[in-house]
């Protein structure tokens, strides 16, 4: 069996809403979790975690991360940060190889929408992704982050502790940043990479 023990530290500095899932990948079981998540687009029990059809990679999905703006209030901001332990049998280490984004914009003329995502791997800095959004219209965006270097776990079967600090902005009345559109749905989708350390 896979290692099982997670820091705890976790759920004292996030909230602990999305629990643990097994993936199989090239006939290895890979625990996730449990998914800790902290910041207004993610409030307790907005966040949970489901295998991919294929059972080969993991997907969280947002029911509360957005950034809306109004005649009223047109400059709006929302943050997710995601912690996601993962470990996998002594012998072996798993990496994240890129990781992709699903939601929804819509932009009023002249407004602006930005999302920004920076990850850190086990403490080491990893690298940093912004996109912007400046035309009017409504777009389901895929936004694909494939880091410039590939950082995977220890051998031993302790967990590789993968954060996700994420910030949306929005500038410009009646306009919207979502990750939780239901006609695409809404999702961070990991995918994994497992090597033999022998």
């Amino acid at each position: 069996m896979c290692t099982r023990i997670f820091p705890v530290v976790l759920c004292l500095l996030f909230s602990c809403a999305a629990m643990g899932k097994t993936i199989i990948i090239d006939g290895h079981e890979i625990e996730i979790g449990p998914i800790a998540a902290n910041g207004a687009g993610c409030p307790d029990g907005t966040v949970t975690a489901t295998a991919s059809e294929d059972n080969a990679r993991v997907a969280i999905l947002f029911n509360s991360y957005s950034a809306i703006t109004n005649a009223a209030n047109p400059v709006a901001q929302s943050d997710c940060n995601i912690a996601i332990p993962l470990s996998i049998d002594p012998g072996f280490s798993v990496g994240i190889l890129d990781i992709d984004w699903r939601g929804t914009v819509v932009s009023a003329p002249g407004s602006f929408i930005n999302f920004h995502r920076e990850f850190f791997f086990s403490g080491s800095q990893g690298p940093s992704h912004d996109f912007n959004w400046n035309s009017a219209g409504f777009e389901n965006f895929l936004l694909n982050d494939r880091p410039p270097f590939v950082h995977y776990s220890g051998c031993d079967g302790a967990p590789l502790i993968a954060r996700a600090d994420t910030v949306a902005t929005v500038i410009g009345a009646d306009s919207l940043f979502s990750l939780r559109a239901a006609d695409v749905g809404s999702k961070l989708l990991l995918h994994l990479d497992v090597i033999s350390c022998g």
